[in-house]
C-alpha cells in the first residue's frame, strides 16, 4: 500500500512540476514569437538589446546633465520597443522597459499604460509594482481607491500571483492528474484514490473558475489610460457636446462603450462637485458624475 501511494504521489507531482515548468520557462518563448511578424525573432532580440543600450546611455546622460543627448536616446529606445511590440512580439519585460522609458520622458500616461500591460504578463514583479506606484503618485489627478483589499488578495492569493497563462497551465495539469486518478480508480478501486480524486476535482474547479474570472477581467472588460496632457470628458460623443470635467495624463478609466471616434468611460479620479451639493451626496452622485465621453486618440487601451 505504501509503495503504491508513493508511486501515485510521484506521478501527481511530476504532472504538476511539468506544468509549472511550462509556465515559467515557456512563457518567454511563447510570448516573444509571432510567425506573422514582419521582423524575425533574432531581429526583435537585436532591437531589444539596442533599445536597452540606448536607455542605459540616456540614464548616463541624465546623470551627467546632458539632457539633450539623453532625450534623443530615450526617444530612440521608445521607438525600438514600440517597433518590437507593433510586430507582435509581446513580453512583459518589453512593456516594463517601455514604461520606464516613458517615465523618463515624462509621458506618464504611456508609462502607466505599459506598466499595466506588463503586470498582466509579470504579476509577481516587485520592481514593476514599485515603479507603477511611483508614477501613480506623480499624476495630477487624485485617484479614488479602487484596488482590491489586502484581505481578498491573501485569501485568493493564487489569482493575484499567477498570470492568465500560468492559470491555464495549472488547470490543464490538474485536469490531467484528475483523469489519471479516474483511470486508476476504475482499474484498482482503492478508496483512498477516490478521496484523492475529490481533492483534485475541487482544485480543478477553483482553477477553472479563477481562469474564467481572469479572462473576463482582462478581455471582457476594457480598461484605459489617458495618454495626452489633458482632455475634456464630455456629455456626449462629439465636440459639440459641453465638457463635464477635465482629466490629465495618467488617469485610468473603464471603457463602457464606444461610438465612432469616442469612448464612453468611467474615470477613476475624483471630480469636483458643484457648490451647493448636499452633505454626504458626493458618493451617491459620484459614479454618474465621473461618466462621460472621451476621444479615442486620448485613451490608450490596456
Amino acid at each position: 500500500m505504501k509503495i503504491r501511494f508513493i508511486f501515485f504521489s510521484f506521478l501527481i507531482i511530476l504532472f504538476l512540476n511539468c506544468g509549472m515548468r511550462s509556465a515559467e520557462c515557456g512563457e518567454s518563448e511563447s510570448e516573444i514569437r509571432n510567425p506573422k511578424s514582419k521582423i524575425s525573432r533574432d531581429e526583435a532580440i537585436k532591437l531589444f538589446t539596442n533599445a536597452n543600450e540606448n536607455y542605459l546611455q540616456a540614464a548616463k546622460g541624465i546623470a551627467a546633465k546632458n539632457n539633450q543627448e539623453a532625450d534623443q536616446k530615450l526617444k530612440e529606445a521608445a521607438s525600438q520597443y514600440e517597433t518590437i511590440l507593433a510586430n507582435g512580439f509581446k513580453h512583459g519585460q518589453i512593456y516594463y522597459n517601455l514604461g520606464n522609458t516613458y517615465y523618463r520622458t515624462e509621458e506618464l500616461g504611456k508609462s502607466v499604460l505599459n506598466y499595466r500591460k506588463a503586470q498582466r504578463l509579470m504579476p509577481r514583479n516587485a520592481d514593476l509594482d514599485a515603479n507603477l506606484k511611483l508614477v501613480k503618485n506623480s499624476i495630477e489627478d487624485k485617484e479614488l481607491p479602487n484596488e482590491v483589499p489586502v484581505v481578498l488578495r491573501r485569501i485568493f492569493f493564487w489569482y493575484f500571483l499567477l498570470s492568465g497563462k500560468e492559470l491555464i497551465v495549472v488547470a490543464v495539469s490538474l485536469y490531467v492528474v484528475f483523469m489519471t486518478l479516474v483511470f486508476f480508480l476504475i482499474i484498482l478501486k482503492y478508496g483512498w484514490l477516490k478521496r484523492l480524486m475529490i481533492g483534485f476535482s475541487a482544485g480543478l474547479f477553483i482553477a477553472v473558475v479563477s481562469l474564467g474570472i481572469k479572462i473576463y477581467s482582462e478581455q471582457g472588460v476594457s480598461h484605459g489610460v489617458i495618454i495626452t496632457t489633458k482632455c475634456q470628458v464630455r456629455y456626449g460623443p462629439g465636440e459639440e457636446y459641453e465638457p463635464k470635467f477635465e482629466v490629465h495624463n495618467g488617469a485610468e478609466c473603464l471603457i463602457e462603450g464606444e461610438k465612432e471616434d469616442w469612448y464612453n468611460v468611467y474615470v477613476y479620479v475624483g471630480v469636483k462637485q458643484e457648490t451647493g451639493s448636499k452633505p454626504g451626496a458626493e458618493e451617491k452622485v459620484g459614479k454618474e458624475v465621473r461618466k462621460g465621453w472621451l476621444q479615442k486618440k486620448d485613451v490608450g487601451v490596456i
